[in-house]
C-alpha cells in the first residue's frame, strides 16, 4: 500500500517544483521569494489535519529577537503577536524554523549557520530545530556533501561519512561547515538531498543522508514528528 502514499507525496513535490518554475516570470526578487515561501507553507499544511501552524516573522526571548525568519512552525495555541503578515513569537512557542532558498549558495548557508547560532543564544527552555529547504542549489552535490562531512568513494561511486567507520580516528572525519543546522533539503532534480543532524556521540554532531523518494515525504514526516506530539499535549 505504501506506493499509493508515495504517489500522493510525489504529486505534492511535483506541484511545489512546478509552482517554483512558474514563479520565474516574476521579476521582483523579494515578492518572488515570499511567494515561494507561501508555496512551501501551503504544501506542508497538507500533511496533517488540523494543519500545522506555520507563520512568517521572528522569534524572541523578550529581550532580543532572531531577525526575519521565512517559516516558523509554532506550537498549538501559541501566543501570536501579529504585525500585518508577520508574527512575533516566543522562542519557547516555536518548534522549527525553515529558511527557504530559491537557488542556495555557499553564502546563504553561512548566513543560515550564523542565524542558527543566534537563535540558540536566545534565552528559553526549548530551542527550535533550524534548517534550510531550497528549490535549487548553486553548489555541486559533491561540494555540498563535503561541507556536511561526507567523502566521495570513487570505487563505489558513493558518498560516506568517515565518522561512521569503526575505529576511524576523529582527525580523519570530514569537517562540518554548518554544525548548527539541523537539516538541509534540496528539491532540485539531480541534486536531491535530505541531510539530518544527529549525534554520533554526546556533543559530536554528524549528518545522515536520507535516500527515500519522493524526498518531500521525509519533510512531511519531520513536520509531523514535531507538530503531532505538541498538539496532543
Amino acid at each position: 500500500m505504501s506506493h499509493k502514499f508515495d504517489e500522493f507525496d510525489q504529486y505534492s513535490e511535483n506541484m511545489l517544483l512546478g509552482q517554483y518554475d512558474i514563479s520565474e516570470i516574476i521579476s521582483h526578487e523579494l515578492l518572488k521569494g515570499e511567494i515561494r515561501e507561501d508555496f512551501l507553507i501551503s504544501t506542508l499544511e497538507s500533511c496533517s489535519e488540523p494543519p500545522p501552524k506555520l507563520v512568517k516573522g521572528t522569534i524572541s526571548d523578550g529581550m532580543n529577537d532572531a531577525g526575519q525568519l521565512d517559516i516558523i512552525l509554532c506550537r498549538p495555541n501559541s501566543f501570536l503577536r501579529r504585525l500585518g503578515t508577520q508574527c512575533l513569537i516566543d522562542k519557547n512557542d516555536s518548534l522549527c524554523i525553515i529558511e527557504v532558498k530559491g537557488n542556495c549558495t555557499g553564502e546563504d548557508l553561512k548566513r543560515s549557520e550564523a542565524k542558527a547560532i543566534k537563535i540558540r543564544e536566545l534565552q528559553g527552555e526549548h530551542s527550535p530545530l533550524f534548517g534550510v529547504v531550497c528549490y535549487k542549489v548553486a553548489l555541486q552535490e559533491k561540494t555540498t556533501l563535503k561541507r556536511f562531512g561526507f567523502f566521495y568513494d570513487r570505487e563505489t561511486n558513493t558518498y560516506f561519512d568517515p565518522a561512521t567507520i569503526q575505529a576511524e580516528p576523529e582527525r580523519g572525519w570530514g569537517k562540518l561547515e554548518y554544525p548548527n543546522l539541523d537539516f538541509f533539503i534540496s528539491l532540485e532534480d539531480e541534486k536531491k538531498l535530505f541531510l539530518r543532524k544527529y549525534e554520533i556521540a554526546p556533543g559530536k554532531p554528524r549528518f545522515i543522508r536520507y535516500t527515500s523518494t519522493p524526498l518531500i515525504k521525509d519533510l512531511f514526516i519531520l513536520v509531523r514528528s514535531l507538530w503531532v506530539p505538541a498538539s496532543q499535549n
